[in-house]
């Protein structure tokens, strides 16, 4: 099911005409192409997990998403004059870096359980290679005491889009794949430790075999 605007809806006004800002520039810089939107439930909580490979990650799943979403951004970008009144109307909310923010973690559950659609992004932080890390124990936490269905998430092209300390924007093929909700298994361990690492590793192998499926239709594109 490939992703089209006439799926998308938010009562936002202001919402969603950002929205087909942001679409229209996913499409004309990078073509972009959705798949697996239908996994997406179009109304209640839930929490989407996702790879993070550039500062533009919000801004492309957001536009692939079928769905209003809300998403973390770091506390000190909320200081820059215009850009944290700019996230903060499109739903982004701060997180404190480098230590638990529990203040953070609170508000996330809070938004999920109110019904509201939050992205995440597991590893914490971006990746320097493009290559899959581990999962923080805040998204196992996360998902774990809100209770609404996980959907993975893979994308592709912002890395290339706009890589690591870089501020100029390139041209890019973008890809976002939305993967049918995870069981998590969260039960059976004897400590929180342990539960939170099994949910993570299924968190991060589920957005990898997304990664693998795209890369395997690219394969068979070029035979």
């Amino acid at each position: 099911m490939w992703y089209t605007n006439n799926q998308f809806w938010t009562s936002r006004a202001v919402y969603r005409w950002g929205h087909r800002v942001t679409n229209l520039f996913c499409k004309t810089m990078g073509r972009l192409e959705t798949r697996g939107v239908h996994h997406i439930p179009r109304e209640g909580g839930v929490l989407l997990v996702s790879n993070h490979v550039s500062f533009l990650d919000p801004v492309i799943v957001g536009s692939a998403a079928s769905r209003e979403i809300h998403y973390m951004a770091r506390s000190n970008a909320f200081e820059i004059p215009g850009l944290g009144r700019l996230i903060s109307t499109y739903n982004a909310y701060p997180v404190n870096r480098g230590a638990p923010d529990l203040g953070a973690l609170r508000n996330t559950i809070s938004l999920l359980k109110g019904g509201n659609a939050v992205l995440i992004f597991p590893e914490g932080t971006r990746s320097v290679d493009g290559t899959l890390g581990k999962a923080r124990d805040g998204a196992c936490f996360i998902a774990h005491r809100a209770g609404v269905p996980t959907i993975p998430v893979f994308h592709s092209g912002a890395e290339r889009m706009l890589p690591r300390n870089s501020k100029r924007l390139r041209r890019s093929k973008l890809t976002v794949v939305f993967g049918a909700p995870l069981e998590l298994t969260a039960e059976g361990f004897e400590t929180k430790r342990e539960m939170y690492q099994q949910m993570g590793n299924q968190m991060m192998e589920a957005i990898a075999d997304l990664r693998d499926s795209v890369l395997v239709g690219r394969v068979r594109q070029n035979e």
